[in-house]
């Protein structure tokens, strides 16, 4: 999986740090539904919206928070 990154504050280490949070395939999903005839569609859908949810870590402390 590819990662999306950027450079905040966090504030454990109570400096700028860089962020990280994993990027959905999406060309892989696609592909999954495809084969499946649109089974592959809820899971995907699933996968999207847990995905927005899911907060950016610091790559030094770990802790989820901006």
């Amino acid at each position: 999986m590819s990662t999306i990154t950027t450079r905040r504050h966090c504030k454990t280490c109570d400096q700028k740090r860089l962020f990280e949070k994993e990027k959905q395939n999406n060309v892989l999903h696609l592909i999954l539904s495809v084969i499946t005839i649109g089974m592959w569609l809820p899971v995907w859908i699933l996968i999207a919206v847990l995905g927005a949810f899911k907060p950016f870590r610091c790559t030094v402390c770990g802790e989820g928070k901006l």
